[in-house]
């Protein structure tokens, strides 16, 4: 059909209105809809930016200790093949920088509790990353509460003869003790009048500053004596506290762990009056985080394997025999002398000789031992009477 120019005119009209109409109702909806990302790569150079329909928070960023939540440290330490570890320097005989190599029990520990299969699962050699050391013994476990500027731990274990329960520090847990079977020990003056634990009364007796089992030990132990807790810092980079405190008469005897002590004293005329106080129970844990579990798990399951081993009882006997055991009484009365054979132990000789394996704490008493494993092959025992 042609159309005249009048119809031409009002079908102009009817589509121009169709189309507005249209235009209207898609503006609507495109601004009712959430807006869309747009990609960068597609909108030309110098298109102005689209201005917001509604204000819109901006995403939570984590908070350091979230983004802590998340880190897991035996997984950094096996795929990195690192342990990063907390340390207190010098802390001899379990670790100090020798030539600025660390050197100690502690070091040889881990060297063979980080060859277990636990760690080895993806690098053959763990490295140990000591570089995290701090001056005081309350300070190792902190540092496991610190983060980097990322919010990322800044250790992954805490090792220096932690004898701390879990929880002392909030967000840190410990592990089954690697060294076990020792006590606090008694240390004087090699002529002091203080020969043991009777002589306190009235005397004052030095425990180290936060160390809250030392001083617990001695106010249940030593009821007479007056308490005074000092610090193990270091002076110019000497561990000389015990003989400072000692020989300046700040105090009259000092209760602090044997194997710190063995090195602490070395050289000195300072004596074990007393290598294990009784009822003293020294068991040295390692510290990690309380999130940390699969760390926890497998560090106590690899501390088990290796204080089975022969090496871990060397490493006993190389670090903790001291030369400063205060002298035994010879054997009087019914009591005898034993000289050690191979392959003897404390047990084996209390129930060859007293019938009861369980004396053998006895025995170690009676000589002054600081640990049932620390004897030698030609050591005279006093044993006594049966």
């Amino acid at each position: 059909m042609k159309l005249t120019p009048l119809s031409k005119g009002l079908l102009s009209l009817i589509v121009l209105a169709g189309l507005g109409s249209v235009g209207w109702n898609l503006y609507k909806n495109k601004a009712a809809a959430p807006a869309e990302a747009v990609d960068a790569a597609t909108v030309p150079a110098g298109t102005p930016a689209p201005v917001a329909v509604a204000d819109v928070p901006p995403a939570p960023v984590a908070s350091p200790a979230a983004q802590q939540s998340g880190f897991n440290s035996y997984r950094s330490i096996i795929e990195k093949g690192v342990v990063r570890v907390s340390v207190q320097s010098p802390a001899k005989p379990f670790f100090a920088l020798e030539n600025g190599a660390p050197k100690g029990f502690n070091v040889d520990f881990m060297k063979l509790l980080f060859a277990q299969s636990e760690f080895t699962k993806q690098h053959p050699k763990i490295v140990l990353d000591t570089d995290h050391i701090v001056d005081t013994y309350p300070a190792v476990p902190e540092q496991l509460t610190k983060n980097d500027s990322r919010g990322n731990p800044v250790v992954d274990i805490a090792i220096d003869g932690l004898t701390f329960a879990d929880g002392d520090q909030p967000g840190v847990v410990y592990t089954v003790p690697y060294v076990s079977d020792f006590g606090y020990s008694l240390i004087t003056a090699a002529n002091s009048s203080v020969r043991g634990v009777s002589d306190l009364a009235g005397k004052k007796v030095g425990v180290l500053q936060g160390d809250p089992d030392a001083r617990a030990y001695a106010q249940q132990n030593f009821r007479g004596a007056q308490i005074v807790e000092l610090s193990d810092a270091s002076t110019n980079g000497e561990r000389d506290w015990i003989k400072r405190a000692i020989q300046s008469g700040q105090v009259d005897a000092l209760i602090y762990d044997y194997p710190f002590g063995v090195a602490e004293i070395a050289g000195t005329d300072l004596v074990f009056a007393v290598a294990k106080l009784p009822q003293s129970d020294v068991r040295y844990k390692i510290g990690v985080r309380k999130g940390d579990a699969e760390l926890l798990q497998n560090l106590n399951t690899a501390i088990s394997k290796v204080k089975q081993s022969p090496e871990y009882l060397d490493l006993l006997r190389k670090y903790f025999i001291s030369n400063n055991l205060g002298r035994v009484a010879s054997a009087n009365g019914n009591e005898t002398v034993y000289v050690v054979k191979p392959g003897d132990t404390l047990s084996i000789i209390a129930t060859r000789l007293l019938g009861n394996k369980a004396r053998y704490a006895e025995i170690e008493a009676r000589n002054n031992l600081p640990n049932p494993d620390l004897i030698q092959v030609g050591q005279k025992l006093v044993i006594p009477k049966g």
